[in-house]
Parts: structure tokens; sequence; C-alpha cells
């Protein structure tokens, strides 16, 4: 190479060609840079691959971050090291990088690799790795390796911080495992580690989860008494109301829904959500209709878990009428509505036991040319049975299968509980052949029906004197058709 590098290097090709080497490299990182904007993450480790095996890889021409950042969203354990065995001489920010792929894919077996692979490399885990390595524990469900974790991270000197001990208390909080998460709060305060927003959060709702609602409360009155008052967020809000709901205090948990007012905070559809399903267990349409309105005032786009909650509210509180408004308006307004929020409607329609709303919903559904779930047909023949239309769930039943739906028990049930309350025998024997085709396995539902139906026709027959002895065997034998059906 000669002077400031102007000629380049210039590498044989079996064919006798020349590439220049800068052109070739930039032409490869080119290609990777359009890959990975796709998220065509196994293709980009292919071409990275293929670059080492030629001499061509720099990885310092390589954005780590934004590599290991689509493993996090595509939850790419694989891909994430294959990418980390590439990198020379990594530092403790490329191992921290790896370990927050693990923590995303909730791998804690990979977790702790890279744990083993810092030290082989000859380096000491910091804070931040430990953290996440405890964090990615708690999504595991594994409590006892996280405090096992905690336990070699303060014996190896390292000085656990507020999210360290946030990460532990959330774990215990998932696990339900409220007495685990004091604990954790305890050693901290004992440390003097002051507590942040998400550390109340985790251990409110570790109280929610174990019932322990008016301990809850104790941690809110220890947020305000702070040097520096926390104050409460959305989160704290729907943890709240979640562990009131839990311990059946639903008027305790309006009166905490009125802290969204009182702080003024706008929070997420989550939190309305939750006091949606909250209020669900008294019935109060009124107030439902009023978180709707908060939502709507503090402009809160509702999502569709919102809107299959409130849907779902206004079947049982036999608003019909009011659950197809909701779906109509969300539309108006843009919002993007799918099977889930129809499914609620089709399940507000079976709660009502209005058959025409429902098989209006059916239809409309196919002419908009949305799938539905078996849940949703469930829902559908379940009104048209308490509609007394048993012929047309028969239809239904049918479309279910040129849709590529299974039929499940439930719906077999329904239809079998629909035979019988019409005693019409013969669909259901066919019915329940059918449902052993489709390989359902009878419950005892299911058999209590065709049992009933076959009882009453073998006693009305007996009742009538008509023929079921028969003497052909040389000894008595009872013979009809329906005690055989029975004995089948």
């Amino acid at each position: 190479m000669q002077d400031g590098g102007k000629n380049m290097l210039q590498f044989p090709y079996p064919n006798g060609k020349h590439a220049n080497y800068a052109h070739d490299v930039s032409e490869q990182l080119h290609s990777y840079n359009r890959l990975i904007r796709q998220g065509r993450i196994s293709e980009c480790i292919d071409l990275l691959e293929d670059m080492e095996r030629k001499g061509l890889l720099d990885m310092d021409k390589v954005y780590h971050a934004r590599f290991f950042n689509v493993c996090k969203s595509q939850k790419a354990i694989k891909e994430a090291f294959r990418f980390f065995k590439l990198v020379p001489n990594p530092t403790l920010s490329t191992f921290n990088m790896l370990m927050s792929v693990c923590a995303s894919s909730k791998d804690s077996e990979g977790a702790f690799q890279v744990l083993r692979l810092v030290q082989e490399a000859g380096l000491k885990a910091d804070c931040k790795l430990y953290t996440t390595l405890i964090t990615t524990c708690a999504k595991s469900g594994k409590v006892d390796a996280m405090f096992e974790v905690f336990h070699e991270m303060v014996n190896a000197g390292i000085e656990p911080n507020v999210h360290t001990y946030g990460a532990l208390i959330d774990g215990c909080a998932k696990a339900g495992q409220v007495a685990k998460a004091f604990g954790a709060y305890g050693i901290m305060r004992s440390k003097n580690v002051k507590p942040d927003r998400v550390v109340f959060n985790a251990l409110i709702t570790a109280c929610g989860q174990s019932g322990a609602v008016d301990r809850a409360f104790d941690v809110l009155a220890e947020m305000n008494a702070e040097v520096h008052p926390v104050d409460p967020d959305h989160i704290t809000i729907g943890a709240l109301m979640k562990a009131c709901a839990n311990a059946g205090q639903v008027d305790r948990a309006r009166e905490v829904y009125k802290m969204i007012h009182k702080y003024n905070i706008k929070g997420t559809p989550e939190v309305y959500t939750i006091a949606i399903n909250c209020c669900s267990q008294t019935g109060d349409w009124e107030f439902a209709c009023s978180v709707y309105d908060d939502m709507t005032k503090k402009g809160v786009i509702p999502d569709e878990v919102f809107l299959s909650a409130l849907i779902d509210f206004a079947g049982h509180a036999g608003k019909v009428e009011a659950a197809f408004e909701i779906l109509q308006e969300a539309k108006n307004q843009g919002i993007s509505v799918g099977i889930i929020s129809y499914s609620s409607l089709m399940g507000a329609c079976s709660n009502a036991k209005n058959w025409q709303k429902a098989l209006e919903l059916y239809e409309h559904m196919k002419s908009i040319k949305l799938k539905p779930t078996v849940s949703t047909m469930n829902a559908l023949i379940t009104a048209l049975c308490d509609g007394d239309q048993l012929p047309k769930t028969m239809e239904v039943l049918s479309d279910m299968k040129s849709l590529g739906l299974c039929p499940n028990t439930i719906t077999y049930s329904i239809l079998l509980v629909a035979c019988e309350r019409k005693d019409d025998v013969e669909v259901g024997l066919m019915l329940l052949s059918q449902a052993k085709e489709d390989g359902v396995i009878p419950n005892l539902v299911m058999f209590k029906c065709i049992i009933g139906m076959c009882s009453r026709r073998y006693e009305k027959a007996r009742t009538l004197n008509e023929h079921v002895l028969s003497f052909n065997s040389g000894r008595p034998q009872i013979e009809n058709k329906w005690y055989v059906t029975l004995c089948l």
C-alpha cells in the first residue's frame, strides 16, 4: 500500500479478476444495513459470518446496539449470541446488551451463560449486568435464583442500586410472594437506598396479588410520607384498584379511581380498563360510562382491550344496543377494531339472549370478511340455542367447519343441551357421533343430555306397554332401541 493508502490492496479471485477491497466491504455493509432495517437478522448474521470467512469483516463498522435492539424486539436469542461471537474483545457494554436480549426473551439460562462469559473474559460484572440478570430471573418466575444472584452481587462487592431492588421486588410481586417483596424492601431501607415510584408500585402490586389490600394502602401512605413525596401514577392507581377488586372491595376501588383526577393523571388505556373491570362486579353502567367519558376528555385513545371490556360490561348490564353503539363510535373515530371487540360484542348479544342481534352481527362479520374465532361462534350458537333456533345452529356449525374452525367440547355441550331442551334425540345422537368424528371427547354434560333423552323414551315405551322384552334367547331380555342406545 502506498502513501495515504490511495491504492487499495487487491485480492485475486479464482477467475483471475481483481476486486477493490474497500468497494467490496462497502457493498457488503450496505446490504447488511438494508437487511437490519427490514429486521432480517438471521440473514444479517449469515452475511457477517461470510465476511469474516473472507477476511472482510471489521466489527467496528457495525453498529452493535442496533443489532441487539432488533434481537430484543424479536426475542432472537440465538442470533444475538451468534453476533456476539463475531465481536473481538467485547467490552462490558457488549455483555450488557447481550444480557438485555436474554431479559426481553425471559431466558434465564442464556442470562447465566452471559455472566459466565463475562467471568471467562476476565471482566468484573457491574451493577447493571447483575440487575438485568435479576430482572431476567424475575420474568422467568425464578424467585430463589433472583436472591442468589443478589447475594452473589453483594459478595462480589457490587453495591445494589434502586433499580436492583426494584427488580427484586417486582419479581416477588409477579410470583405473589409479598413477604419476600417486603423483605427486599427492608434491606433496601437498611442500606439507605431511596425507593422510587417503581419500587412502591411493585410493592402495591405484590400486596394486591396476595389480597393484602390494607398493606397496599400503607405503601401509598409511605409514598406521601417521603421527605419529597412520591405522587402516584397510573400504574399505582391500577395496582391499587386491582388490590381492592381482588379483595371484593369494589366501592374502595372506585374511590381509588378518583385519584386520577386528584393527581391530574392522564394514564393509558390499561388503567381505564382496570376501572371498567372492577365496576363490572356491581353492574354500575353509569360509572362505566363516566370512565369512558374521562378517557375521552383526557385524550386517551381506547385500545381494543378497553373496547372489549366496555362492550362486555354493556352485555352483562343488558345494554346490547349501547354495546353496538360503542363499536360504531370507535370505528367512526378511526380506532382499529378487530376480532377481540367483535367477539365481545357477540358475547354481549349472547348474554342478552338476543339471537337476532347475534345473527345480524355474524352476517356483518362475514360481509367485512372478518374471520371469527371458535369462542365467537360458540357465543353465537349459545344465543341461537337460547332463542330456540336449533336448525339455524346446525347451519352455523357447518359454517364453522367451512371456515377451518374446529368445534370444541363447549360447542357440542351447548348444542346437546339445546337438543335435550327440545327433546330432539335424533339430532342429539347425530351431534354426539359428529363430536367423536371431530376428535372431541364427550364430557359429562353431553352424556347426561343423551341419557336423559333416551331414558325418557325408554320409560315412555314401558308405560305404553310397547315391545320391551324378548324371549328369543330362551330367557327374558330387554330389547328396546333406547335402552340399547343407553348401553352403547
